[in-house]
């Protein structure tokens, strides 16, 4: 009988089999028993990096491209990898972890191999060289999907593509597409640029004629208004002088029809003078009517002799000379002295 005693390290996970079934199991245990009796499998509990480089893998337009990168992953089931790989213990069960590690990283690599080979036959290689981050999703997308994996007894943590480099001549190709691309995007650039220029100084002429166009409209604006003003300024002058024109009509017909007024009042008080004047000379031949009526039968000779009476000597002088005229042709000869002749002139009697 041998007495087997060992303390392990926190980063080992041991199994203690004992008649093919696990008694006792855990990180960093300490073991203590008969070496013929008992059985130990010792796992690594840490995770590990294994990388991966894909040389030989063709694309869509069948060009050679290399792929490389890292996996990290670790132990999930250990008795599930146990039984994958040898994780027995023995004295130098690290150098067998480390085979035994290397034997599952190995068969990640076919697996993800697998998925890059499809992942490259669907792609032509302009694609693909620029999708190295969308290679590492699909790559991890893939292994966490396929059951092979988990069969293993370990988890993916991450997996990352490092590059995915074309074969020399393609490459050169690409750079000289490249090249020719990026000399073509500065063409682009400076014909940009020069056409960014030309809008910039079309769009500075136009700015410039709308606003000479707007000065002109607004100058155009300003005349408008200022024969509009003057229009205005003269209609109003044309209507102040045609009401003033109109007011002194309407004064002149005012004053006319107070003339007229005032001559039908004329016309009328004449009328009425004519009527009373007419009156007056009625009533005046009624009264000599009347008088002469009245003397029809009075005696003439009386009558003068009353009138003689008190008549001046030169009138009654003048009548006698009348009288004398109308029987001139009854006289014969009339004799006047000096002195009748002057006292008829100076009115002595």
């Amino acid at each position: 009988m041998r007495i087997l005693y060992r303390k392990f390290q926190p980063v080992d996970y041991v199994i203690v089999m004992k008649n093919g079934k696990r008694v006792k199991e855990g990180i960093g245990l300490t073991v203590l028993g008969n070496s013929m009796r008992i059985g130990l499998i010792v796992a690594p509990a840490t995770a590990y990096d294994g990388t991966f480089a894909f040389d030989d893998l063709v694309t869509a337009d069948y060009q050679s491209i290399c792929v490389q990168g890292a996996v990290t992953y670790m132990i999930s089931d250990y008795g599930q990898a146990a039984r994958m790989a040898d994780f027995s213990y023995t004295n130098n069960y690290k150098e067998k972890q480390a085979e035994a590690m290397k034997l599952i990283g190995q068969r990640i690599n076919n697996i993800i191999k697998a998925i890059v080979i499809r992942e490259a036959g669907s792609r032509v290689v302009r694609e693909i060289v620029k999708q190295a981050d969308c290679m590492a999703g699909l790559i991890m997308t893939g292994l966490q999907e396929d059951q092979a994996v988990g069969k293993l007894g370990v988890r993916i943590l991450a997996v990352n593509v490092l590059g995915v480099i074309p074969k020399p001549e393609t490459r050169k190709a690409l750079e000289a597409a490249a090249r020719e691309e990026i000399l073509k995007e500065q063409d682009d650039a400076i014909y940009k640029r020069r056409n960014s220029a030309i809008e910039q100084e079309r769009l500075i002429r136009e700015n410039e004629l709308q606003t000479e166009i707007r000065v002109a409209e607004k100058e155009k604006e300003k005349k408008e208004k200022e024969q509009e003003i003057k229009r205005r300024l003269m209609q109003t002058e044309l209507d102040m002088e045609q009401e003033k024109q109109e007011r002194q009509m309407q004064m002149k017909q005012t004053e006319l029809q107070e003339r007229i007024r005032m001559e039908e009042k004329n016309r009328e008080y004449v009328d009425l003078e004519v009527e009373n004047e007419k009156k007056k000379a009625d009533e005046k031949a009624y009264e000599m009517a009347e008088m002469m009526k009245a003397y029809e039968n009075v005696n003439v000779a009386l009558i003068e002799a009353l009138a003689l009476a008190k008549v001046d000597p030169k009138t009654l002088m003048a009548k006698a000379f009348m009288e004398m005229g109308e029987n001139a042709g009854k006289i014969g000869t009339l004799n006047m002295t000096p002195d009748l002749l002057e006292s008829i002139v100076s009115g002595k009697r």
